[in-house]
Order: C-alpha cells, then structure tokens, then sequence
C-alpha cells in the first residue's frame, strides 16, 4: 500500500502519511459487492419508490390504493411499481381486473443483509 502512494502521488505526501499506511493491506472492492450496493441505491433511489416499499411492507396493494395514500400520480407508481418488479422485489397478482402488488420481503432482507455484511466485515 504504502509503495503504491509513493509511486502515485510522490515523496511529500508518502512522507507525511507513511506511519499510517505502513503495514495496510487493502483489497480493491470486489464489483459484486459494488454492484449490490448499487442495487440498494436503486431500491431507495427516490421518495415515491421508497414511500411504495414502506406502503407494501405492510399490505399487498393494489395501485389505485397506492396513489390515493400517496397522492400522486397513478404513471409514477406504476413506473416504480415496474423498476421495483424488475429488480425483483414486488410482485405481482391478478385479482379479477385489478393488479395486486406485495413485497417479497425475504428477498429484499437476504439483499439487504449481504451487502450489509460486505461492507461491515
């Protein structure tokens, strides 16, 4: 580690910080642990979306009953409703002409627990 500083940014600031970075031994991120951050940012990317897996954690809803507790319009839901389905978290029922959508919450847990434990550990 501390060669790489030396060889990237010179002799002052290899000077200075060498104490600290003497014995580091430091693994680049691996891009699946990246990746599932990424995931995770994409889950809570904005307020409707994060509102809609808050709402589904509790009910499995239909999307007239999202807008209405949400008070938005019913094309942003649905475009949530879809990015969440695609990342695998929402599913989907048919219940006569309505749609019902749940949270598969053992899913969303196992993702959210794995890229907890890649960053903690």
């Amino acid at each position: 580690m501390a060669e790489e500083v030396k060889k990237r940014y010179g002799d002052k600031c290899f000077e200075e910080i060498y104490e600290y970075i003497k014995d580091l031994i430091l693994e680049k991120p691996d891009s699946k642990v990246i990746d599932r951050l990424m995931f995770i940012k994409k889950l809570f990317s904005n307020k409707t979306r994060a509102s809609i897996l808050i709402l589904l954690s509790q009910a499995a809803l239909p999307v007239c009953a999202l807008v209405s507790v949400l008070n938005v319009d019913q094309t942003l839901v649905s475009h949530n409703l879809s990015a969440l389905k695609k990342l695998g978290i929402v599913k989907e029922e048919r219940i006569r002409r309505y749609r019902v959508y749940s949270l598969d919450k053992e899913r969303l847990k196992r993702i959210l627990q794995n890229a907890i434990s890649a960053i903690l550990t």
